[in-house]
Order: C-alpha cells, then sequence, then structure tokens
C-alpha cells in the first residue's frame, strides 16, 4: 500500500471511530439481539450496503454531460427497472424516486391541493398522510376520513355513497396494509368502484407491502399511484420512491428546482441510496413467494407461542387479510412501554406501534379508530418479522415475551 493511501486508510478508520464513540455506541451493536420491529426498520443486508458502497465511490452525478455521469445515468435507469420488479402496470420511466415514503404521500396531497376538490382518506393511515390531510383541512380543503371496523378494514359502503354525491376532482388514499396491525385493505375492490369516476385518482401508501406481495398498479385493478420506502424491505433508509401507473399530469411537483424525476421531484438523485433500493428489490423479486412464506410462518409461530403461554392475549385485526410478517398483540392490564422496555432488557425487539409516533404519549389512532378503549390501545405490541429471522430466533422470543408479561402483570 501506498503511503498515500495507508494515511488515508488511517485517517478513515480515526474518523470511524470518533463518529462510533461520537454516537454513543459503547453500549454495543445490536446484531446479537432479536429484531421483532422490522416494520420499523429492516436493515440493509450485505449485498444491499455493497451496492450502495461502490456507487458512493464511483462519486458522479447522473445529470452530467460526461461518461461518468452517463454510468451514473445508466445505473439509475437500471434501479427504475429492478424497483418495477416487485410490481405490475409501471413503466420504468413513471417510477418517482424521493427520499422516503413520507415525502411520496406529501406529493400526492400536494398535487391535490393544487387540484381542488375533495380528498378521502381513512382513519388508519400512517400520520405521512393524515399530518398532510390535515393541513388541508385546516386551510379549507374538504377532507372526508372513512372510518373502519373492528378488524381494521374500511367502511366501503361510505367510500361508494361519497364517491356517488361528490362532483369534482377526487382524490382517494387509502393504504395497501397497516404498519402497526397488518391488515390489508380490499384494494383491488376499491380500484374497481373507483374506474366508474373518471375524475376520482386513487393512491396508496404501500410502504408496508411493498415486497411482501406483488403490487398491482392501473385503473380499474390497483391504484393508479403507489407510495414505497426502501427501509422496509432491506434497502438503506432515506429512499422511496411514488409509482404512477402511466405518465400523470394530475402530480405537481413540491420541489422547484432541476428536472430530475420527470420534473416532479427537483434535486440531484442520491444514487447511492438508489442503488441499494434496486438491489433489495431485486433480491426480494427472485424470492418474494418465499419470503412471505416464511416470514407468515414465523410471525404464525410467534402468534401460536404466545397465546398458548398467554391465553389472555388479543390479536387484533386477526380476522383481517393481514400481511405475513406483522402481529399486533393486546396484552391486558399491562402497559406496552413497560413491555417494550422489558423485552429490550431481554434482547428483543418490538414496539408499539409505527416508529414515526411510538415515542409519542397518545394512544394509537389505529386501534382506537378500531374500537380498542384508550387503556387497551396502550396495552398493544406490535411484533414485526423479516425472512432473516429464524425459529431459534422466534422461540427465544415466545419465552422472553410470557416471561415479561407474568412479571408486569403481577406488578400491575
Amino acid at each position: 500500500m501506498a503511503q498515500a493511501d495507508r494515511d488515508w486508510s488511517e485517517h478513515a478508520l480515526s474518523a470511524e471511530l470518533t463518529l462510533t464513540e461520537t454516537l454513543g455506541a459503547e453500549g454495543g451493536t445490536t446484531n446479537a439481539q432479536i429484531n421483532l420491529d422490522a416494520n420499523a426498520n429492516a436493515a440493509p443486508t450485505p449485498i444491499v450496503i455493497k451496492a450502495v458502497v461502490e456507487a458512493l465511490q464511483r462519486g458522479a452525478n447522473p445529470s452530467s454531460a460526461h461518461a461518468a455521469g452517463e454510468i451514473a445515468r445508466a445505473m439509475l435507469e437500471k434501479a427504475r427497472d429492478a424497483v418495477i420488479a416487485l410490481s405490475e402496470g409501471v413503466y420504468p420511466e413513471n417510477v418517482i424516486f424521493t427520499s422516503g415514503c413520507t415525502e411520496a404521500n406529501n406529493l400526492v396531497v400536494a398535487s391535490h391541493a393544487r387540484r381542488g376538490g375533495v380528498l378521502i382518506t381513512s382513519a388508519v393511515e400512517h400520520p405521512s398522510l393524515l399530518r398532510p390531510a390535515e393541513a388541508l383541512s385546516n386551510a379549507g380543503f374538504e377532507v372526508r376520513i372513512l372510518p373502519v371496523d373492528r378488524d381494521g378494514l374500511v367502511d366501503l359502503e361510505t367510500l361508494a355513497a361519497w364517491l356517488n354525491e361528490t362532483t369534482g376532482p377526487v382524490t382517494v388514499s387509502i393504504q395497501t396494509a397497516n404498519s402497526e396491525t397488518g391488515v390489508v385493505q380490499p384494494i383491488a375492490t376499491i380500484a374497481n368502484l373507483i374506474a366508474r369516476f373518471e375524475a376520482v385518482l386513487f393512491h396508496s401508501d404501500a410502504a408496508q407491502s411493498f415486497g411482501k406481495q406483488l403490487t398491482l398498479v392501473g385503473r380499474g385493478r390497483g391504484p393508479d399511484m403507489v407510495s414505497i420506502s426502501g427501509h422496509k424491505l432491506h434497502a438503506p433508509m432515506g429512499v422511496g420512491a411514488l409509482l404512477v401507473h402511466e405518465e400523470e399530469t394530475r402530480l405537481t411537483p413540491q420541489l422547484l428546482g432541476g428536472e430530475q424525476e420527470q420534473g416532479l421531484r427537483a434535486g440531484t438523485q442520491a444514487l447511492p441510496m438508489i442503488a441499494g433500493l434496486a438491489v433489495a428489490c431485486a433480491e426480494r423479486a427472485r424470492s418474494l413467494a418465499q419470503d412471505a412464506q416464511r416470514m407468515a410462518l414465523l410471525r404464525d409461530r410467534l402468534e401460536a407461542g404466545v397465546l398458548a403461554a398467554l391465553p389472555r392475549a388479543v390479536v387484533n385485526g386477526g380476522r383481517a387479510p393481514r400481511l405475513p410478517n406483522v402481529t399486533n398483540l393486546l396484552f391486558p392490564g399491562v402497559d406496552a412501554m413497560s413491555i417494550v422496555a422489558n423485552l429490550d432488557a431481554e434482547g428483543v425487539l418490538a414496539s408499539q406501534g409505527s416508529a414515526c409516533s411510538s415515542r409519542r404519549p397518545e394512544p394509537s389512532h389505529v386501534l382506537r379508530a378500531m374500537g380498542l378503549s384508550e387503556n387497551e390501545a396502550f396495552s398493544c405490541v406490535r411484533f414485526s418479522v423479516s425472512p432473516l429471522n429464524t425459529e431459534t430466533e422466534i422461540d427465544t422470543a415466545i419465552t422472553a415475551i410470557a416471561k415479561v408479561y407474568q412479571r408486569l402483570e403481577m406488578c400491575a
């Protein structure tokens, strides 16, 4: 190794150690812990990390006219191909890369605001949809919130009635699956209903479902557009996309500047993060059915074990179609934050719900919309697996969950 290279390597190592110390890693890593919080983040796999590093090392801007820029641009276009491998009804040129699902959702809501008309969404949406919708309502726009039943499924009769009585532009935004319960909405049925109304645009937040089931996009069989998030399927944080069935002239940019992403998302694309997303999508596309089956087996094993050990526990949304990897359990009489904290001490990662709001001291709006009382909602824990989990981890987690609940129940 040349002296200059050696000096740089030593400098980089020193910087890494300093960063680790600065971020407070003295408590150790999470590598030895059992991650049953994959819906919050599914850590990048080695092949994804390699793709990110290689793209970082290339360092070119996809908008540059030189040869390196052309290579970067080719990587960007290949990434669009990889992303749509997990969907049907989307052409590569209609993949709009964003910083994540939150930005994609906001792009849809902001575009609706410029169109005008009625925004219809559901009571169980992610805050990245509900907060912008609330802002529209406060600004004088008409926003209607669909109720859900005890299983977390939207009221289709109310949706049909609202569509029939509404004239002018309408945007309907209903998530494909819920991040807290895993409940899957009847998207095909909703799409078929909406197809009868030419002025209605159908969007779905597919952050949790993308990569766990095939995503159908297109008039009459799926949404007109869906938002996706990379870090839910082992891609890096900070990258996502809006997938559009065909060129959507009803979208207007939220960020102004350059003409990147078909003029809908100004700013230099984060090619390293996009490369990681592309590899994660390609990997999942090769084993989509097998991964879904494996996650379902692990989730079912966890549910069965916990319910056998703790008969008073209840599965929220258990009667509805669900994603294969999620279970939301009610532990009567015990505070969920205490369960999560004690499980953390036992080496098991879980959460009260969406990571975007799990530190807030309010009960889950999703569970409250499903009819749970405030006390019940405060006693619910979400467990979410990934294909990387093992049966041994699940069995260890079952023992830890039973141990923690029984200990806390005695103190309640």
